[in-house]
């Protein structure tokens, strides 16, 4: 399994809860019928101002496959949250899941 992991700093706390709304309501549902698509999981420290956003899939390639998909994510999110940084965006492969 492969993942994308998607940071994010510098958001202003009282939009976070938007950002989530609008992921799960307009981007999440055209990536989760990708192919190769294993889940997803969003964490933020409200606090500091930082989130998360992982999507996993079954291979590199069904990965690869939705980077202008994430892109599009990850600009809407920049667009309502507004953030201080850009994000920063990392791939992997998984080796141990529990």
């Amino acid at each position: 399994m492969y993942a994308r992991v998607s940071r994010f700093a510098g958001l202003p706390p009282e939009r976070i809860d938007p950002i989530l709304t609008e992921f799960q309501d307009e981007q999440l549902p055209a990536i989760e019928q990708q192919p190769g698509f294993k889940g997803a999981v969003v964490m933020v420290d409200r606090a500091e101002g930082k989130a998360t956003a992982i999507t996993y899939w079954e291979t590199m390639e069904d990965l690869r496959a939705t980077d202008k998909l994430a892109a599009a994510a990850r600009d809407a999110a920049v667009e309502t949250a507004g953030p201080v940084r850009e994000p920063i965006v990392e791939r992997f492969e998984v080796l141990l899941e529990r």
